[in-house]
């Protein structure tokens, strides 16, 4: 039985969230803040995040500036069809939860429905617990540093860091993420791809397949080695489909995703 993400983010953090407030508030012209609950349809300059605050079906939620995720917060609005629109930056920081967007293929409800979700600047993720990226047009650069749920896949856990169907605008950069399941799969970077020291206890991890990269391609350290994983082997798909287009150079680990073919 896998454990769902919100309670595992609950135990690896060690924090109360049942106590938080339902609504958020407005604690300056410039800022308001969500500690808990459903995020209201509305235009917002700043919007931070303290609790369990979701985006729920329908709702258009733009934040003129930048959206914050502080320690231990979940920010979810990846799992129903809606709008998110915000013009600055995305931070979000130690242990918390960042879901940015879903499509038919990972997590919209409905099965068939997708959201609009857009960045207008940079992704930062610092020692998160999870993120799940999906379906979204970043303006600029996502990075993140460190954090990862550890290895839960043997307790039954299943905690998908995921990069998916996705137009990148600028570079992706993931370094030092200790997770369950990475993937970088059906997504447009038109910068560069670094990806370093990436730990995954689920064997098959780090799924690098159908993507378009517009400069290089580094693959370090990664564990297990990246791999296309189901799409290899799925008879429903084109045989040339795992493998991706760099328009820079391969090194490291990841030299397999080109076709040999072309």
């Amino acid at each position: 039985m896998r454990l769902p993400r919100s309670v595992l983010l609950v135990a690896a953090t060690a924090l109360a969230l049942s106590g938080l407030s339902s609504a958020a508030r407005g604690d300056s012209h410039w800022r308001t803040t969500c500690s808990g609950g459903d995020i209201a349809s509305g235009t917002y300059q700043t919007l931070r995040i303290t609790g369990e605050c979701t985006v729920p079906v329908g709702a258009e939620v733009i934040v003129v500036h930048n959206l914050v995720v502080e320690p231990g917060a979940q920010f979810i609005a990846d799992t129903a069809p809606s709008t998110v629109h915000i013009g600055g930056n995305v931070r979000a920081y130690h242990g918390s939860f960042l879901g940015l967007g879903c499509t038919a293929a990972h997590g919209c409800e409905g099965g068939t429905t997708f959201s609009d979700t857009t960045v207008d600047g940079n992704v930062n993720l610092r020692y998160v617990f999870d993120a799940a990226i999906n379906g979204v047009e970043v303006g600029g650069n996502v990075r993140s540093q460190g954090g990862g749920a550890g290895f839960v896949f043997e307790q039954g856990g299943f905690i998908p860091f995921s990069v998916k169907d996705d137009v990148i605008h600028g570079n992706l950069v993931v370094k030092g993420l200790k997770t369950t399941w990475f993937g970088v799969i059906r997504s447009q970077i038109d910068g560069n791809v670094i990806l370093k020291y990436i730990k995954n206890d689920d064997p098959d991890g780090n799924e690098i397949v159908h993507d378009m990269i517009g400069g290089n391609l580094t693959c370090r350290g990664m564990s297990p080695a990246p791999q296309f994983g189901d799409a290899d082997d799925d008879p429903t798909l084109p045989a040339d489909y795992p493998y991706s287009t760099v328009g820079g150079r391969v090194s490291g680990q990841c030299r397999f995703v080109l076709n040999p073919n072309t």
